[in-house]
């Protein structure tokens, strides 16, 4: 899909909540401002598409993935926390600049038939990036770490995730700046992280969409 069809995708999902269709008034200052309240265009479109593109380019009908990250362009420097943060979060933040001008899906994915190989991919604005092969090492262990999309309900709910974050955070002036979807142990979280100019939390959701807690960082 082309950047300009994603401009006015992305343009609708953005006015949609305060009128009643998508109108080709608003201008590109205004959009953005728009996207930001809503989320930074973190919306459940977005993965979706991701995903679907992946699939299409793997073969693989419910993707197997290690690690998924959604990020907003509504900070000059990103930067995400966790707690408790797992090993295969922490290889997959080093050494990388997540700084984006669209609303963007990375991911690191394990594909069909190769049970010790991950590549990592990005999506934005309709185009998914070519493999990018990654190092993995005998301590990796893929099958406890990796999630497949469809134990994940809870990507297809975003907007609820943003906006009950915002809420629960408590924070003035607050933006979503990233969505994290990983394994902790067992389970599967996906956490939100919420920051204004004075303040930053992390909100965390089970593998539905569910709140479980807030705390400051």
């Amino acid at each position: 899909m082309h950047r300009g069809n994603w401009f006015r995708i992305l343009l609708c999902l953005a006015v949609l909540g305060s009128t009643s269709g998508c109108i080709g008034a608003v201008d590109r200052a205004e959009f953005e401002d728009r996207i930001r309240a809503r989320g930074g265009g973190l919306v459940s479109a977005l993965p979706q598409a991701a995903i679907a593109a992946l699939a299409e380019r793997t073969g693989a009908e419910d993707p197997d993935v290690n690690v998924m990250l959604l990020t907003a362009p509504n900070s000059t420097q990103f930067r995400l926390v966790v707690n408790n943060q797992p090993a295969q979060v922490t290889s997959f933040l080093a050494d990388r600049d997540f700084t984006a001008r669209e609303p963007t899906v990375h991911l690191r994915v394990r594909p069909p038939g190769l049970s010790r190989v991950l590549d990592d991919y990005s999506f934005t604005l309709g185009d998914l990036s070519a493999p990018r092969p990654v190092r993995v090492s005998s301590f990796d262990d893929l099958d406890s770490e990796n999630f497949t999309i469809s134990e994940v309900p809870g990507l297809s709910r975003i907007e609820d995730i943003v906006g009950t974050a915002r809420a629960r955070s408590e924070i003035p002036d607050s933006q979503v700046t990233a969505i994290l979807v990983c394994r902790f142990g067992r389970d599967i979280r996906i956490v939100a992280n919420v920051a204004s100019a004075r303040s930053e939390v992390v909100a965390e959701f089970d593998y539905t969409g569910v709140f479980l807690r807030a705390q400051q960082v």
